[in-house]
């Protein structure tokens, strides 16, 4: 039965395809497109993300969702859709012979096998193999109307079942109702490629089954002491993790949103949708997922000012996230933590200006060498002309290698410093002022090696 109906040639096809549309009980409406005759594409409701048409040879046209009528949900609004997590169906599809078609089990009661005979749901969709499993029910037909959407594998007879492309949402492939009696409407298709009538009914059943995407690991500010005293306190670098359920997902693109008090009302800066850096907007300053946004170069930042900040993205299929909040327990990195979750703070002022001078400025192997702090520290923003060390506003800490502190004193302004080896030394001092912050220096200092000993001889 399968093969008469699945190997009817295109002229039959065509010809059931003309006598339903002019029937007067059809209530499908099609448009053909002025390049060549495609069904008029339509989406599915927010609701309802399965759309379009599939056909039976005996109860012909079999809707999907109420955007395929004409007027779109004029009579009815029904639809089916199929549950981005769980991969389950709910709703209903149409025909304009047999009536309404049921993927809700409340409507159904228990299906006359498996899967799914005992069980809260009917059909199912598997995200990882593309399949559809389970059953629908014709209302109208009673416990004859059950239509199987793919063969169980206690079942007798041969392969069928419907299947969805995730790359595209297009279904294909078959299903099948029929009794005991032999009776029933046969074997539905999915898609004209099952019956080689694409040229004359290009029809399918298509779904939207791009799972969004998420956020996750949202982090800031991102720049630390070091970093700071070497390009500046003023930056912050904002990250976040790309995540999404589907296995060809990538990141397409991202926009952020900055603020300095909590809701995107009037934000000091919003990104738009970025596509890539500087596209389409000004303000985007990295390509999607490519690695920490730099806040700076996108806007002015103040001093000791906490911002929120907030991130959606975009997958390869254009499936967007939901706009995530900045929301962690602590800042990274720790030295830059404000206790707050939701906010990040930049730092008060500058970091030290680390410096220092030594003499003499060629020392040898075993000579004592004395250094000299050069540092300036910040008091606050602004900017402020920077102050000279002093030990109520700063601390010192050296370190040197190949060499011995003189009475081990390393937090001193002015070491004396012994090398007991030749060749380079490298000699660091690291610099911290009274809000905690802190910046190095470090030179390498080329030790020569010993003087010979001399004696003055009387000459005679």
């Amino acid at each position: 039965m399968r093969d008469f109906f699945r190997k009817k040639t295109w002229a039959i096809t065509a010809l059931m395809f003309i006598l339903a549309v002019s029937l007067s009980l059809a209530i499908v409406y099609f448009e053909f497109s002025s390049g060549g005759g495609g069904i008029k594409t339509t989406s599915a409701s927010a609701s309802d993300n399965v759309s379009g048409w599939a056909w039976n040879a005996n109860s012909g046209w079999i809707s999907f969702n109420c955007t395929n009528d004409s007027p779109a949900c004029g009579s009815s609004n029904y639809g089916v859709s199929i549950d981005l997590d769980t991969g389950d169906f709910s709703g209903y599809a149409r025909s304009a012979n047999v009536g309404w078609i049921s993927f809700n089990r409340g409507d159904t009661g228990d299906p006359p096998g498996q899967p799914y005979k005992n069980g809260s749901i009917l059909a199912n969709y598997n995200f990882t193999t593309g399949e559809v499993s389970g059953w629908a029910k014709i209302l109208s037909m009673g416990d004859d109307g059950w239509v199987k959407l793919r063969k169980f594998p206690a079942d007798g007879g041969s392969d069928y079942g419907v299947s969805i492309n995730p790359a595209n949402g297009d279904a294909s492939g078959w299903a099948w109702n029929a009794n005991d009696g032999g009776s029933g409407i046969g074997w539905v298709s999915f898609n004209c490629s099952n019956d080689d009538s694409c040229g004359v009914s290009p029809y399918k059943v298509i779904a939207d089954i791009n799972r969004p995407p998420r956020v996750a690991d949202l982090t800031a500010p991102n720049w630390s002491f070091s970093e700071a005293g070497q390009y500046g306190a003023l930056n912050a670098k904002l990250g976040w993790t790309f995540n999404d359920s589907d296995a060809d997902a990538s990141e397409s693109a991202y926009q952020i949103i900055v603020n300095t008090v909590n809701n995107i009302n009037n934000p000091v800066l919003d990104s738009g949708k970025c596509l890539g850096y500087n596209n389409p907007s000004a303000n985007c300053k990295i390509d999607a997922g490519v690695g920490l946004f730099p806040l700076s170069s996108a806007m002015t930042l103040n001093y000791n000012t906490a911002y929120y900040w907030w991130v959606k993205v975009w997958d390869n299929h254009d499936a967007v996230s939901e706009l995530t909040q900045y929301n962690t327990a602590s800042d990274y990195p720790a030295e830059a933590d404000d206790g707050a979750a939701k906010t990040f703070t930049t730092y008060r002022h500058e970091m030290p200006d680390a410096d220092f001078t030594f003499f003499p400025t060629a020392p040898s192997l075993d000579e004592e060498v004395k250094f000299y702090d050069n540092s300036k520290v910040y008091l606050d923003g602004a900017p402020s002309t920077p102050v000279v060390c002093a030990s109520a506003i700063c601390a010192w800490s050296w370190s040197a290698t190949g060499a011995q502190f003189k009475d081990s004193d390393t937090s001193t302004s002015t070491p004396t410093i012994t090398f007991t080896s030749a060749g380079n030394s490298t000699v660091t001092l690291t610099v911290t002022d009274n809000q905690g912050y802190q910046n190095s220096k470090s030179q390498v200092i080329n030790i020569n090696a010993s003087l010979p000993k001399w004696k003055e001889v009387k000459p005679e």
